[in-house]
């Protein structure tokens, strides 16, 4: 009974000090990040305790609902960091800075919030999921009456934006060759079906993308850093 008892106290004690660090990391990056709630942060490699007492913690997750950034909302966020070292001044209760050995990012952009980005002057533009494509449609001006434009192009990722490779377009429900699409956009104002990714942060590198039915999913490296907890 005595050793259950012990092994009782001591899982409540890894347990009320997980707790206690991991709200504490929370409120610091939703003032660092200007996040609307706390996200949820996780830490695995066993117990807390030992981690915490060698200062270094193990497969540390951030997830964050909703993370805008100016004009772009980035959903569903998740930060993994295989290792951060943390000071025993901030584990205690005082100020010190957090190391970050990088780790890896996964956000979702969604359609409506992506098209908001595009620099298309007086062009509305709608994207929508075409399988692996995207498809983007507007209403351009053809002998001076508008007409509905849709051109399907495969995302990819140049630097921190989204560009559509065209593979095929169409003109009032009709196809239509990239050449003419492209000349009624450039008549339009646009030029380029480029979409930017604008205030991603700095340490995070954007290397994949996958479009998903609600939008396009990114994914990428996030660079050695260190984070101030006062």
């Amino acid at each position: 009974m005595t050793v259950v008892a012990l092994a009782v106290i001591a899982v409540a004690a890894d347990l009320g000090a997980r707790s206690w660090a991991t709200g504490r990391v929370a409120q610091q990056l939703r003032q660092t990040y200007g996040l609307d709630a706390d996200p949820r942060v996780s830490v695995g490699g066993g117990s807390f305790l030992w981690q915490a007492a060698r200062g270094r913690f193990d497969d540390v997750t951030v997830t964050v609902d909703d993370y805008a950034t100016g004009s772009l909302t980035l959903q569903d966020v998740r930060v993994r960091l295989p290792e951060v070292d943390v000071p025993r001044s901030v584990l205690t209760g005082g100020t010190g800075t957090v190391d970050l050995s990088g780790g890896t990012l996964r956000a979702q952009v969604p359609f409506a919030a992506l098209a908001r980005q595009a620099s298309v002057g007086p062009l509305d533009v709608e994207l929508t999921r075409a399988g692996d494509a995207v498809r983007a449609s507007t209403s351009v001006r053809v002998f001076g009456l508008g007409v509905d434009l849709a051109v399907t192009g495969r995302p990819v990722l140049d630097g921190a934006d989204v560009r559509l490779e065209p593979v095929s377009a169409q003109l009032a429900g009709a196809s239509v060759p990239l050449g003419r699409a492209e000349q009624l956009l450039r008549a339009a104002g646009y030029d380029g079906l480029v979409f930017p990714l604008t205030g991603v942060p700095a340490q995070v590198r954007l290397e994949d993308l996958q479009v998903v039915d609600s939008g396009v999913v990114v994914s990428g490296t996030v660079l050695p850093s260190a984070v101030d907890v006062r």
